[in-house]
């Protein structure tokens, strides 16, 4: 087989589109994006078209990888490869180019989210000497209800984006750091309430995502993460919750205070470092 990359953005957009989500059939999550998901996604994640490759078996589009760029650190966003050019090779050779380019471009690291379960991409990033960082959990509450009504002050997604640079975790999910939060918009929306801060997809749909919940680290221990976890769901009743499956595991304990519930699915945070400088 003959294998060779272009730039993603050599290819039309739609395109690039039906080549991804071809790389994504029969995966453990099936992923199939339309233009504006995809959109969003590239203005949202910082990706960079120019670094990202669409991978090319024996003439004909077969894979794709999302390159995310931010300082010195890359983000393998996604890699997919259609179903009949898997378990041929076309993986690692696809790896093997990607954090070359990586340290010709003079990136300190990238990093990745792969999931637990898909045992066969945890070894291929493995054989490529990726450290898992941390697991990533996803919770869900369904029809949910809370009594704790209460008014909360609307800011801007910039501004919360701006206290999760300053108080979050450090090396947060790229998808949950502050860069990512401030470039969220309307219908998105983040509320606070004193010291504690919550974003979230639109919560006047059926189904709302938070994407961050934080509390200003002096006022930690006192539970009113899930205290306003619970208000928002008090003034939104009724609509299933989600927090995908890239929250640190060491921050499930908020959302279980408010009734969530873990998912089977789950990731790993991987990290690999291209100089000495890191």
């Amino acid at each position: 087989m003959d294998f060779d990359l272009k730039p993603a953005s050599d290819l039309s957009l739609p395109d690039l589109l039906q080549t991804l989500n071809r790389g994504f059939e029969e995966y453990p999550v099936p992923i199939r994006l339309n233009l504006s998901q995809f959109l969003d996604m590239v203005r949202k994640d910082s990706i960079d078209l120019t670094a990202s490759r669409v991978l090319f078996v024996d003439d004909k589009p077969q894979g794709v990888a999302l390159i995310a760029r931010r300082g010195w650190t890359s983000r393998l966003a996604a890699m997919g490869i259609a179903l009949e050019s898997r378990n041929k090779g076309a993986g690692s050779w696809l790896m093997e180019k990607l954090i070359r380019e990586a340290r010709e471009r003079g990136d300190h690291e990238m990093t990745l989210e792969v999931i637990e379960q898909n045992e066969p991409a945890v070894h291929l990033y493995e054989k490529f000497r990726f450290q898992i960082m941390r697991r990533l959990i996803g919770l869900i509450r369904r029809e949910a209800v809370e009594l704790e009504d209460a008014s909360l002050m609307e800011i801007d997604a910039r501004d919360a984006g701006a206290l999760i640079s300053q108080f979050g975790l450090p090396n947060l999910p790229w998808q949950l750091s502050g860069e990512t939060i401030a470039q969220m918009a309307p219908p998105a929306r983040a509320f606070q309430s004193g010291p504690a801060f919550i974003v979230l997809s639109d919560p006047d749909a059926s189904h709302v995502v938070v994407w961050s919940l934080l509390v200003k680290p002096e006022a930690r221990g006192n539970r009113l993460g899930s205290t306003l976890l619970k208000r928002v769901i008090a003034n939104h009743p009724g609509k299933t919750w989600h927090v995908p499956a890239i929250l640190p595991e060491e921050l499930v304990t908020v959302f279980e205070r408010a009734c969530f519930e873990r998912e089977t699915l789950s990731q790993w945070q991987m990290r690999l470092p291209l100089s000495a400088s890191t």
